[in-house]
């Protein structure tokens, strides 16, 4: 079993949509996979197919808090096949959260594959919780001049708190720059984008995807309630997420 997390301390910088797209690529190659949403947002759960109208088995809360087990929490997706579901978390955490899924996830690799982990905006406790459990953990990153400072506070929470304890050795694995000029990659589009993915290539040297261009078609796919390339496979965004997302697999399983 391999545990993904996808963790930013900054929100609107398609973290939610990268878990999404990563699970749909783990699915498409046969893996049975688990989908735990940390974020109060629940917007993974949203991508899943999982809407405030509809009935789930249990929420991450529920299993933090012992009420349920794991098993008994999860909830089918009914758009992905393979994939099931931990809603969102609706209540504070309890106060030993940081180990339990490191602990837990372990116990359920006769049910599922792979993990995919999707964090709140923050380097609080639910965050920190999933970057414990990680073996792979991914920062989604946005052309914005915050980049590097959204970088250097989670490399910052996993030196101080994660790496030396509770998940030795634990690092940014991969950098995924979204929402970049398309053109960026070939040195060309906007300035602002081509530098920051040429510093991003410097600092992190084969730990950067290939990056995802900006669309409207994430947003579009949200309100449908699926992941972009389930919505909407033969677009350029679909591609780009799809690239990325094998990229991050080969990685893993290499």
């Amino acid at each position: 079993m391999a545990t993904y997390t996808v963790a930013t301390p900054k929100g609107g910088v398609g973290k939610s949509t990268t878990a999404a797209e990563l699970v749909l690529a783990l699915s498409q190659h046969g893996r049975r996979v688990l989908a735990v949403d940390l974020d109060q947002q629940g917007n993974l759960t949203n991508r899943l197919g999982l809407t405030a109208s509809s009935e789930v088995d249990g929420t991450t809360a529920d299993v933090l808090a012992g009420e349920l087990d794991l098993d008994q929490a999860a909830t089918p997706s009914p758009v992905l096949g393979g994939v099931d579901v931990l809603a969102d978390t609706e209540a504070n955490p309890p106060a030993d959260l940081t180990t339990f899924l490191r602990d837990e996830l372990p116990a359920h690799a006769d049910r599922w594959d792979d993990v995919v982990i999707d964090t709140p905006p923050s380097v609080g406790a639910l965050t920190q919780a999933g970057l414990a459990a990680a073996d792979v953990i991914i920062a989604p990153v946005t052309p914005s001049v915050e980049a590097y400072d959204q970088l250097r506070r989670l490399a910052a929470v996993l030196d101080a708190r994660i790496a030396k304890r509770v998940n030795r050795g634990a690092q940014i694995s991969w950098v995924v720059p979204v929402a970049f000029d398309s053109r960026a990659a070939q040195g060309r589009g906007r300035l602002l984008d081509r530098e920051i993915l040429t510093q991003l290539r410097n600092t992190y040297p084969g730990r950067v995807t290939p990056p995802v261009r900006d669309s409207v078609t994430a947003r579009d796919a949200y309100l449908e309630s699926l992941p972009v390339g389930a919505y909407a496979p033969d677009t350029p965004v679909a591609n780009d997420y799809a690239t990325a997302a094998h990229v991050i697999i080969q990685g893993a399983t290499s």
